[in-house]
């Protein structure tokens, strides 16, 4: 079971790999590694969130490199500040049943918002933002689930899993195909330049 939730992230790193996008590979693999970590029984949740917050600086670093080689969407810093607000009350509110895991929870937290903020300051293709905003909306659904016992199972059937895997799923392919695509327009624009010029 842990394996097949790794596997479609790994086709997607396969994916990425085929379309020279190396570092975007690493971070759909340091993904797969978080899956295959929080889908064991009993699940290694610091293995996972490791793993994940690895994975989400990784996308930092894409991110920034897309702003600065495509400018800085201005639009992105009100949506900063919504995620900071968002973030801190999440924070406030999961806190008291965090215990033993307050210190990488925290830390993950604040990782993954600045993931989110960076995405909203990319130019381009929204495919970007909207994954990174599916992402905090999954680990957010999942967070609930651990600390606070909340969306576990209602009427027989686990709708928060449904939804943390829905929302985490369709957040890697946005976030995947929105890279190769900015990617591949950004290379589109260099030859066209270097033909103009």
């Amino acid at each position: 079971l842990a394996l097949t939730k790794a596997l479609g992230i790994v086709l997607l790193g396969v994916y990425a790999l085929l379309k020279r996008a190396p570092v975007l590979a690493l971070a759909l693999m340091l993904s797969a590694g978080g899956d295959y970590a929080l889908a064991m029984s009993p699940p290694q949740l610091e293995a996972g969130i490791g793993f994940f917050g690895a994975a989400h600086l990784t996308y930092i670093v894409i991110f920034a490199l897309m702003v600065i080689g495509g400018g800085l969407k201005r639009e992105g810093l009100v949506l900063a500040g919504g995620l900071f607000v968002f973030g801190v009350a999440m924070w406030l509110w999961l806190s008291p049943g965090m215990g033993a895991l307050t210190v990488p929870v925290s830390v993950y937290l604040g990782i993954i918002l600045v993931m989110a903020m960076a995405a909203g300051l990319v130019q381009g293709t929204n495919l970007v933002v909207i994954g990174a905003l599916l992402f905090v909306v999954s680990d957010s659904v999942l967070a609930m689930r651990w600390f606070r016992d909340v969306l576990v199972f209602e009427d027989g059937l686990d709708w928060g899993g449904v939804i943390v895997w829905a929302t985490y799923y369709s957040a890697q392919l946005c976030l995947t195909l929105g890279v190769v695509r900015a990617r591949a327009g950004a290379q589109a624009q260099t030859v066209n330049t270097d033909v103009s010029a």
